[in-house]
């Protein structure tokens, strides 16, 4: 039977999935502000909709994240170690997090603080409670890092739950199954719930920012975690015809057939201002594309298949690696285009605007990656490893970080 440290395993088709996602949500925001989406008729569509890597970091966190403890439960090691996990977390996201958030607002001022107060809300990721900043401030997109924090707290609370009582591993495993789609349904219902209630589009913009209202992205990802590591458990290879190129072809054919009819047959607007009813359905079909996206990455992602020569050069895995400081750096630079040129925004140049955001988010992407990710997540290997000497190896210690860039910044 394969220990708890299996989830050790690479996927390095993983960071490619990552760099994907993350230069879609840096070509869809200088689509908005440039005002290209708009003035567009032919890409216009699929930029807007360039958002969908949101999701995909999402799926991404719910597999990552998720894959330690199923594995665990279904070995029968109910073990959760908890302090771990949580200075992996906080280590991962905050540091670069609160670096950028530094420069932006107080150097760049690109663009500043809308209130006094935004500060604390900003830096500990909780503006996305106060109406008046779901959105805005230096880092608008934080507000996905606010949902992911949520999630990082939420999985031990879900872990420990599956794993109460004694069980044999198929019976865990039917647990395991039942509990992600008791997720991923739940999370529908509360939509259907809202958008019956007659919530108005900003009310409801808000709380689809919130893991209520997202968790069923992050269970499609906990449900590719629940099989592999059954898979792991009984000694199983991944089925032959999930790792085949033409599964791979199918999977990512599929995607693109989903992103086509959300771009062009949903009516969907070219901005991201919707109704909640667009937005409602719009994230439905993300959450779809998403998993099939990252379905090849994960399952048939061995040496010389097509999903890991996508996914898993050298190039892509590098951009994996510093997704999260472009995530972070690259609307400032957006500001800073229009600020230098004078250009008004929804009237600017998008090619401009766009190669200029993505070389210079390249380069504090690595920046942030060298100088600050990794040695805050080497200090932090370092810190449980000392633990674990002192009090002996425990059962479970496992890492999370089976890829070596933040999961989802979305």
């Amino acid at each position: 039977m394969p220990t708890p440290t299996a989830v050790d395993q690479r996927l390095p088709a993983l960071d490619g999935c990552r760099a994907l996602a993350a230069l879609a949500v840096l070509v869809n925001h200088v689509g908005v502000l440039s005002g290209f989406n708009g003035r567009s008729l032919d890409l216009g569509p699929y930029l807007a909709r360039a958002d969908v890597g949101v999701s995909v970091f999402f799926v991404l966190s719910g597999f990552l994240l998720y894959r330690p403890f199923v594995t665990r439960h279904l070995a029968g090691d109910p073990h959760q170690d908890v302090s771990s996990y949580a200075r992996r977390r906080l280590l991962r996201i905050f540091p670069a997090y609160w670096v950028a958030l530094v420069i932006v607002a107080f150097v760049l001022r690109a663009p500043p603080f809308e209130q006094p107060h935004s500060f604390v809300a900003h830096a500990l990721l909780l503006q996305v409670y106060d109406g008046d900043q779901v959105v805005g401030g230096p880092i608008q997109q934080s507000w996905t890092l606010a949902t992911e924090l949520a999630f990082y707290a939420f999985l031990p609370c879900y872990a420990w739950l599956l794993a109460r009582g004694r069980r044999n591993g198929a019976r865990q495993l039917r647990f395991e199954v039942a509990g992600v789609a008791a997720l991923w349904i739940g999370s529908n219902l509360l939509k259907v719930a809202a958008l019956a209630s007659g919530m108005g589009a900003v009310r409801f913009g808000q709380v689809n920012t919130w893991l209520p209202f997202r968790l069923d992205e992050f269970a499609l990802g906990m449900g590719l975690a629940v099989a592999v590591a059954h898979w792991d458990r009984v000694g199983r290879v991944r089925p032959a015809w999930l790792r085949t190129g033409w599964t791979t072809l199918a999977s990512w054919s599929v995607a693109s057939l989903l992103f086509w009819i959300t771009a062009t047959r949903l009516g969907l607007p070219p901005s991201p201002v919707l109704s909640a009813r667009e937005a409602t359905a719009m994230r439905g079909m993300y959450s779809l594309v998403a998993i099939l996206v990252v379905l090849p990455a994960v399952l048939a992602a061995g040496r010389g298949q097509l999903a890991r020569t996508v996914l898993a050069n050298r190039v892509a895995i590098w951009l994996g690696l510093i997704s999260y400081g472009i995530y972070l750096w690259h609307e400032a630079f957006q500001d800073l285009f229009l600020r230098w040129t004078g250009d008004e925004p929804l009237r600017a140049p998008f090619l401009g605007m766009l190669v200029w955001t993505l070389v210079l988010s390249i380069v504090a992407g690595a920046a942030s990656w060298y100088l600050v990710e990794r040695p805050a997540m080497g200090w932090g290997r370092r810190t449980v490893r000392r633990e674990q000497r002192a009090d002996g190896p425990g059962p479970g210690s496992g890492s999370d970080e089976s890829t070596a860039a933040v999961e989802a910044p979305g």
